[in-house]
């Protein structure tokens, strides 16, 4: 008798699992949900972006009522019977209070049958008033700041930082991916630290600084400009810059860097290009990646080929 029941709680189990499945099943399709939030900057000092995975693009606001202006994309997989339903999976939390503004992406992970659904992304383009300073945290998806004057720290694991026309006191750290840095003239000073990335500070023509950079993996390069007190080696490099003052701090593992008296400007989609310049006796060379490689990285390991190998590719 008990083996009957044993027998018939396990079809009845199976008879579950496959109507669940059907469900779970079902066909997925992309969709994307536009969103735009206008809040009030006045009496606020700082805004606080904390993202999973997607594009950050910070810029400073023509508003003259210091409003700040977010536009958010969601995208994510939905069932096609869920299309013309709000996404579930992508929330943004908005925190006002006291004298900042946080906005916070959460992701909710679903499990499906053979695979875990991701849940998705958004993309941020936010305005902000001449006033406020920027913190930027984003995990999967390149950070953009441009035209801000208050203090800016980015930070991302992977993705590319591009930095252009900041006076404030800029501290960039990274993982995976390319830094670059352009000045107009005036700088607070910048520091940066990445593990595996090129780091290009450009538009130092007119610019006033002490300079301290160094490298593990790669070189210290400069090109159209002159430094007093330099003292410079393949790997590192210390100087002044016109009359000095503002401290440039670059400090990188795996990755070149360079120093520019013109503007760099960045490829487009290099969120993940690393570039790293070897003599013939150093033991690794990495290149950019391939145009068709993932764009997340989920390791920070890098193979080892022998002494004389010209690139390496991630697997």
């Amino acid at each position: 008798m008990k083996t009957k029941y044993i027998i018939l709680l396990i079809i009845a189990g199976f008879l579950t699992l496959s109507l669940n499945g059907c469900s779970l099943l079902r066909k997925r399709v992309e969709k994307t949900e536009k969103i735009e939030y206008k809040i009030n900057g006045k009496n606020k000092t700082e805004i606080y972006v904390e993202n999973t995975t997607g594009k950050i693009n910070v810029s400073r606001s023509a508003d003259t009522l210091g409003m700040i202006t977010i536009e958010a994309v969601k995208t994510a997989d939905v069932k096609v019977d869920e299309l013309d339903k709000p996404i579930e999976d992508v929330t943004i939390k908005l925190d006002t209070t006291g004298d900042g503004v946080k906005i916070e992406t959460e992701v909710r992970s679903s499990h499906r049958i053979f695979r875990k659904n991701q849940g998705g992304k958004v993309d941020y383009d936010i305005r902000v008033p001449a006033n406020l300073k920027v913190n930027v945290h984003n995990i999967n998806g390149a950070i953009t700041i441009t035209r801000v004057d208050n203090d800016i720290n980015a930070e991302t694991v992977n993705g590319s930082i591009n930095v252009t026309g900041c006076p404030g006191i800029v501290n960039v750290n990274g993982v995976n991916g390319k830094v670059t840095c352009n000045i107009d003239s005036l700088t607070g000073g910048i520091t940066v630290d990445v593990i595996n990335g090129s780091v290009n500070i450009g538009g130092l023509r007119y610019v006033n600084a002490n300079v301290d950079a160094s490298t593990v993996n790669g070189k210290v390069k400069f090109k159209d400009l002159t430094f007093s007190n330099i003292n410079s080696e393949k790997k590192s490099l210390t100087g002044t810059l016109g009359k000095g003052g503002s401290m440039i701090r670059i400090s990188a593992v795996n990755g070149s860097i360079n120093f520019d008296a013109n503007r760099i400007v960045s490829k487009k989609d290099d969120d993940f290009e690393i570039k790293i310049d070897f003599d013939d006796d150093d033991p690794i060379k990495i290149i950019e990646r391939e145009p068709n490689e993932p764009k997340h990285i989920d390791s920070m390991n890098i193979p080892v080929q022998p002494r004389n190998a010209d690139t390496l590719k991630k697997k």
